[in-house]
């Protein structure tokens, strides 16, 4: 097993500095030796070249969308990267930048596999489209263009076409959606296990109905999909759109650990970590703590494929 780390030092999905700087601050803090040291071969692939584009030309090229030419640019070629990345048998984890990536890396991703099941843990919905946004930032739209709704361009990026089954989204956590992304993603087949579902039924519940719904569906491969703010505000200080009555570490944690048991986990996101509104590293040691366990699920996954094999 081979992990491919490839960074996406990119803001504008979410228009506001910092968050540019996430991969560059992992690397610093030594994340490729967090993999190694579980035992897992390890290539950094870089970064994804990202122009600069002045605050002033943000909607130059789409009056809905904020930058749009430069997110569809580094989507398009993080999607390439992914695609690359998996089809040799590799694991892509990408680093960002905000969640605006999730375009290309599940894009790139979704190529390589015939019915890629997408796990999403987030605070926020990522199911507008520019028509309903309410702020133009494209990292509150890209899952919904993933399932194939708003900008044909964004839906088509790649390739033609929707990238994910609406069924084969498990949304974890949502507790913060505007009210028309959320008549939009209740109108659709996507599974959300937003706050209230949680808080009433637990992540035990949530997570078995998960792993039940990826065997009936015969789902291939899994990404995840995971944004920091999930986490309560008070944990990630660090992170651009916090929200009250989030998650702790540790339920971030089983939720990794469920989903990465089913043995299928073929790539991942971890995004909006803004170094430069972190306080006294709180958000980075979270971080690098749940980087850690991700490369030791890793190992263990490789170990049980190792004896398998024996």
């Amino acid at each position: 097993m081979r992990i491919n780390l490839i960074g996406v030092p990119i803001y504008y999905g979410c228009d506001r500095e910092g968050v540019q700087y996430g991969p560059k601050k992992l690397r610093e803090n030594n994340i490729s030796d967090i993999f190694r040291e579980a035992g897992l071969n390890v290539i950094d692939l870089g970064d994804i070249q990202v122009d600069k584009i002045k605050n002033e030309d943000r909607f130059k090229d789409d009056k809905n969308i904020k930058y749009y030419s430069s997110i569809y640019k580094v989507n398009n070629n993080l999607a390439q990267v992914t695609y690359d990345s998996v089809k040799s048998g590799n694991i892509p984890i990408i680093l960002g930048g905000d969640h605006s990536i999730a375009l290309g890396s599940i894009s790139g991703v979704s190529r390589n596999f015939k019915n890629l099941g997408v796990v999403w843990v987030d605070a926020h919905g990522d199911f507008n489209t520019e028509e309903i946004s309410e702020s133009k930032n494209y990292h509150g739209m890209p899952l919904a263009s993933l399932a194939g709704f708003g900008k044909k361009n964004l839906v088509d990026l790649y390739y033609e076409g929707k990238k994910i089954k609406e069924e084969n989204i498990f949304h974890i956590g949502a507790r913060d959606l505007n009210i028309k992304e959320e008549e939009l993603i209740r109108s659709t087949k996507v599974n959300l296990y937003d706050k209230v579902m949680i808080d009433n039924k637990g992540f035990d519940f949530v997570l078995e109905d998960i792993v039940k719904k990826c065997i009936e569906q015969k789902i291939d491969a899994i990404h995840i999909s995971l944004d920091i703010d999930f986490m309560d505000k008070d944990l990630v200080p660090g992170t651009g759109t916090r929200v009250e009555g989030g998650y702790t570490l540790e339920d971030t944690k089983h939720i990794l650990d469920r989903i990465m048991s089913t043995n299928i986990v073929k790539s991942m996101d971890f995004v909006e970590f803004n170094p430069i509104i972190d306080e006294e590293n709180t958000t980075l040691d979270v971080c690098i703590d749940l980087l850690n366990h991700i490369a030791l699920l890793f190992s263990l996954e490789k170990r049980l494929s190792n004896e398998v094999q024996c």
